[in-house]
């Protein structure tokens, strides 16, 4: 009796103990895909889709759960589930199938101490999407990988160039947008040199 007592009590433990791990994965993940870029683009694709699959992880220690902390966790995990079916149905359609929604064109690129800054022409969902420059600042941590940060983004911009001002300081001159011709904009931007510290 005893025995049979402690076997569900550890089932729930275990079951927690999975449920806060694959939290904490999906946590790291999250962080991980916000800042972190390969080079091999098909690298990428890999780990976003595998940040997705992630929730599904979730489905057996739930249902190992009593019964009203189980219907509480299927209600919480059936958006989640839902939500990242759709995301990962996307990501593989319209970044593999249909080709890349997203596209960069690097304008000019300077080296800044370890890290580079690069101004790029921005393009995302075509004709009707986002378009604009980016100012981006990478630092390789390991080959193939590198730490990502944008620093600004210029909406509807068409024209830019970016200007050395010092160490760890750089210049953007922007101009014209969809909108109007006159749109002209001077910024200068101090970099961090571990890109966010």
């Amino acid at each position: 009796m005893v025995q049979n007592m402690t076997n569900p009590t550890k089932e729930v433990g275990k079951s927690l103990r999975q449920l806060l791990v694959i939290a904490a994965l999906m946590v790291i993940g999250y962080t991980c895909i916000r800042t972190l870029r390969f080079t091999v683009d098909i690298l990428n694709f890999i780990f976003v889709c595998a940040f997705y699959v992630i929730p599904f992880l979730a489905i057996r220690p739930v249902l190992r759960l009593h019964q009203r902390p189980r219907i509480w966790g299927l209600v919480l995990l059936t958006p989640l589930l839902l939500l990242s079916s759709f995301l990962l149905l996307g990501t593989v359609v319209f970044d593999r199938l249909l080709g890349e929604t997203e596209r960069t064109q690097p304008l000019q690129t300077f080296q800044q101490g370890s890290s580079t800054i690069q101004l790029q022409r921005y393009e995302y969902g075509g004709a009707v999407g986002v378009h604009g420059l980016n100012l981006e600042q990478r630092r390789l941590i390991v080959p193939g990988l590198y730490m990502v940060r944008s620093v600004d983004f210029f909406d509807s911009a068409r024209e830019g160039t970016l200007s050395v001002q010092g160490l760890y300081r750089v210049k953007v001159h922007a101009k014209g947008n969809y909108y109007s011709n006159d749109y002209e904009v001077d910024k200068v931007y101090y970099l961090k040199p571990w890109v966010y510290f």
